[in-house]
């Protein structure tokens, strides 16, 4: 088979877009980030229906079977902006597409006051524990607990708390990791993005949060309507990642083997004219 030098040159233009343009091939580490869940009108209207509100403590509350008790807590909550926000501390991925982001040590507390008729008070809470972002099936994820008053603490495990409506990540890097830049052997790289949809909150979750919460379940009240259809919002992340980078050619060297190929197919062909 013959190559004439136009078409290795197109084949050279090829690999070297190609190259620029294809997967990096890096190892990433783990990485962090910041991110959060900012509460729509409709969430807070629910949370305001039901008497309830969200509290983020500075420290993880000391309660017997609840992790990182004492902890610093990486959940801030702003009653001003209904925000959430998280430091993410590690990530998953698949190449240079992250799949997954948690924020460990982070804690959010719904938290409803019943008035008995004693004149006294009970507080009903729910407890959403080190969060697991999937940007794969667009659902966040927490470690669920319950519990009245002093009383012992109700484990329900990990839970699918909110599901994006809408598939997949949008908006600054789509959640894919961008290469920065290279400098002695590591490449650095940066990610972000948002889940495509609005949030609604798992079925079950709901029923959960309803009950802990003291309120009723029926498909007919309407607070537990806004809880199960309300839009809770809107998430956000980014974060900054390193890998090895030695074994991985820039693509610059690929094109410099593409104009290598040229030289070679201009040699070839000078020899098949003599």
């Amino acid at each position: 088979m013959k190559f004439t030098s136009k078409s290795i040159l197109a084949t050279a233009a090829f690999m070297a877009a190609g190259a620029a343009s294809a997967a990096s091939g890096y190892v990433w580490n783990a990485g962090s980030g910041t991110g959060g869940l900012t509460f729509s009108s409709d969430a807070l209207s629910a949370l305001s229906a039901s008497g309830s509100s969200v509290v983020t403590a500075g420290t993880i509350p000391t309660i017997a079977g609840l992790p990182n008790s004492g902890a610093v807590n990486t959940a801030i909550y702003s009653k001003a902006t209904g925000n959430v926000s998280l430091a993410f501390n590690t990530a998953t991925g698949v190449g240079d597409t992250l799949t997954t982001l948690q924020a460990a040590n982070s804690l959010v507390n719904i938290r409803r006051t019943v008035f008995n008729d004693d004149e006294t008070t009970t507080q009903l809470n729910i407890y959403m524990a080190e969060f697991d972002v999937n940007l794969t099936n667009s659902t966040i994820y927490a470690n669920l607990y319950s519990r009245t008053g002093s009383g012992a603490l109700v484990n329900y495990g990990k839970q699918a708390i909110f599901t994006a409506d809408v598939p997949g990540v949008v908006g600054g890097t789509g959640g894919n990791i961008i290469v920065d830049g290279v400098s002695g052997g590591v490449a650095t790289g940066h990610a972000s993005g948002s889940l495509a949809g609005s949030l609604r909150m798992n079925g079950t979750t709901a029923n959960t949060v309803l009950s802990a919460l003291g309120l009723s379940t029926a498909a007919t009240d309407p607070v537990a309507t806004l809880v199960r259809t309300a839009n809770w919002g809107t998430t956000n992340a980014a974060g900054t990642f390193t890998a090895p980078a030695a074994a991985i050619p820039e693509p610059s060297t690929y094109a410099l083997m593409g104009l290598g190929l040229v030289g070679i197919a201009a040699m070839r062909r000078r020899l098949i004219k003599a």
